[in-house]
């Protein structure tokens, strides 16, 4: 006995966007609550292993009448922090660059004939996370970079 499946489109998706144009336009500036670097992963690449640090960002709400704020969650590796630092620093005015921190250092030149184990040392890890963290949050609450930079943070926020 064969039935046959019959094949169902699926409905259409309407999308509405209720935000008045100030909050969606580009000048908004991004407001954030609390920034946490968590745990990292250790994944298993072709050529060697690397970490993902995940990242918790908690956003202001956008209005009084709400008591829950936005979370957006993201995976990082230390190359993309470097990669950020670096366009951060061009996209800033030389007044400005003093405010952003260096990053925890990579794993030292001494230790790099053994980079497998020291990179995923757990006191190092533990001391690399709390540098990402201070960093991130040392960029992201200043209200200053911010509104120069806003673009380049976008850009590692969503990439």
């Amino acid at each position: 006995m064969t039935q046959g499946v019959q094949f169902l489109a699926p409905e259409p998706i309407h999308l509405t966007d209720n935000e008045s144009p100030a909050e969606n336009s580009p000048q908004r500036s991004l407001h954030f609550k609390q920034i946490t670097v968590g745990d990292c992963t250790i994944v298993n690449g072709q050529r060697s292993k690397f970490s993902v640090w995940q990242i918790q960002l908690v956003l202001s709400p956008r209005s009084n009448t709400g008591n829950s704020s936005p979370h957006i969650q993201l995976y990082k590796r230390y190359s993309d922090f470097v990669v950020f630092r670096e366009s951060l620093l061009g996209s800033l005015p030389p007044d400005l660059r003093k405010s952003v921190p260096e990053l925890p250092p990579r794993v030292s030149w001494y230790d790099s004939w053994r980079y497998q184990e020291a990179n995923f040392n757990s006191s190092w890890l533990a001391r690399r996370r709390a540098g990402l963290e201070f960093f991130l949050n040392q960029v992201l609450l200043n209200d200053k970079l911010l509104a120069k930079a806003g673009t380049c943070i976008r850009a590692f926020l969503e990439n």
